[in-house]
C-alpha cells in the first residue's frame, strides 16, 4: 500500500492485487452499503488522511475507487463540512466494431502493444462486436490503434448495457486470449 498526498484536501492511496487480498476487498464489490467493504475504506481513507497530516475530522470525505490491475487506486477528497461518505467506481470505456473482420483486426492490433490489459471483454450484440475495458480510461496509444478500427467509442453507461443484453465471447483479459490466437 502506498499513500501520497496530493494536495491540501486529497490523498491517493494505492492498493497492490496483495493488499486487496489482505483486506478481503474485491473492486467488483466495493460499496459502502458493504458492511466490510466500507469498514475498510473508512479504517483506509483515516490512516491516509492522518499519515499526510490532513485534518478529516468533522469534514465531508468521498473516495473514488479506480481500478489498476488486479488492484485499485482510492482517490480520497476531504471538504468542507458534513460527515457524509461516499464511494464512486470509475466507469468503463467500450468500443464498437461494425463487423467481425474489423474486431479480430483491432484486437490484434492492440494485442502487439507493449500494454497489459487484463480486464478486457468481449461481446456481440445486436450485429455488432464489442471490446470492454473496466477501466475509466485507455491509454492514448491503445486508443489510437483501436480507434484506426472501431466504429465509435462508448461510455460506461454503454458498456454496461452491452454487457448486459450482449452475447459475451469472453468474459475476461479478452484481447491476449483472442490475440494469442490470431497471431
Amino acid at each position: 500500500m502506498r499513500i501520497s498526498k496530493l494536495d491540501t484536501h486529497r490523498v491517493l492511496v494505492v492498493l497492490a492485487d496483495r493488499d486487496m487480498c489482505d483486506f478481503e476487498l474485491d473492486f467488483d464489490k466495493l460499496s459502502m452499503e458493504n458492511d466490510h467493504t466500507r469498514r475498510i475504506l473508512l479504517r483506509l481513507t483515516r490512516l491516509a488522511c492522518r499519515k499526510t497530516g490532513i485534518d478529516f475530522r468533522g469534514k465531508r470525505m468521498s473516495v473514488e475507487a479506480l481500478m489498476m490491475g488486479e488492484g485499485c487506486y482510492l482517490l480520497v477528497t476531504v471538504k468542507a463540512h458534513g460527515h457524509r461518505y461516499t464511494l464512486r467506481r470509475g466507469a468503463g470505456v467500450c468500443y464498437r466494431f461494425g463487423d467481425v473482420s474489423a474486431f479480430l483486426d483491432a484486437v490484434e492490433a492492440a494485442y502487439r502493444l507493449p500494454y497489459r490489459m487484463a480486464k478486457t471483454a468481449a461481446c456481440e450484440w445486436d450485429g455488432a462486436y464489442f471490446l470492454l475495458f473496466e477501466y475509466p480510461a485507455v491509454p492514448k496509444p491503445v486508443h489510437r490503434v483501436l480507434s484506426e478500427f472501431a466504429e465509435r467509442r462508448g461510455s460506461g453507461l454503454k458498456c454496461v448495457m452491452v454487457r448486459e443484453h450482449g452475447r459475451l465471447l469472453c468474459p475476461q483479459n479478452a484481447v491476449a486470449t483472442i490475440g494469442k490466437s490470431l497471431i
